[in-house]
């Protein structure tokens, strides 16, 4: 890879990071814009992988994974940006999908503690399913905060904030990685 190619690479990754670390301050704000953020994302990443597959392409080393993957951040980043009906069903559906995701989870870990507990029952057991109380806690919260997304779904807008943040920073992080960790022809 060249320098100015790692050059190119340390920027988006740096502008990557700024903007997750902005994402992780305004969560409530990130999740009103996240197809913005995501579609902005995906091109800088489009462009990143883009530069990197010529880099390689002129050193004989390229693969059509890489540009693939580069035409479909490309592809995905614009339909995002320029769909304002796209962005409002991600923005309506994403925070009761997750909400109800969460639900379904919490009563999945309330019936294998009810599984568990009765193997323990029926089989005197020691050490198996002695601590089947453990997801049922775990199966009872994660309930709660399903039911309570579903009421106030601010709060799940928050948690995806953070997690889109933490998302665009790793990718920034492994941009920045990959300008480093290849050797220049």
């Amino acid at each position: 890879m060249k320098t100015f190619t790692k050059i190119l690479a340390v920027i988006f990754g740096i502008f990557m990071i700024v903007g997750g670390v902005y994402c992780l301050f305004t969560p409530i704000g990130t999740y009103l814009v996240i197809g913005y953020v995501v579609g902005i994302s995906m091109l800088i990443d489009a462009i990143g992988r883009f530069v990197f597959w010529l880099n390689e392409n002129r050193a004989g080393q390229s693969d059509g994974w890489t540009l693939t993957s580069s035409i479909l951040s490309a592809v995905f980043g614009i339909l995002i940006l320029s769909s304002a009906a796209l962005q409002l069903g991600i923005d309506a559906f994403l925070i009761y999908y997750i909400a109800f995701w969460l639900i379904v989870q919490g009563i999945i870990y309330i019936v294998r503690a009810n599984k568990i507990r009765r193997l323990h029952k029926n089989w005197d057991t020691k050490m198996l399913g002695t601590h089947w109380y453990l997801p049922l806690i775990i199966g009872i919260l994660i309930c709660v905060f399903g039911v309570l997304c579903l009421f106030m779904p601010l709060i799940l807008a928050s948690v995806i904030g953070v997690f889109i943040g933490l998302g665009i920073i790793s990718a920034g992080a492994s941009l920045i990685s990959l300008a480093f960790t290849v050797d220049e022809n």
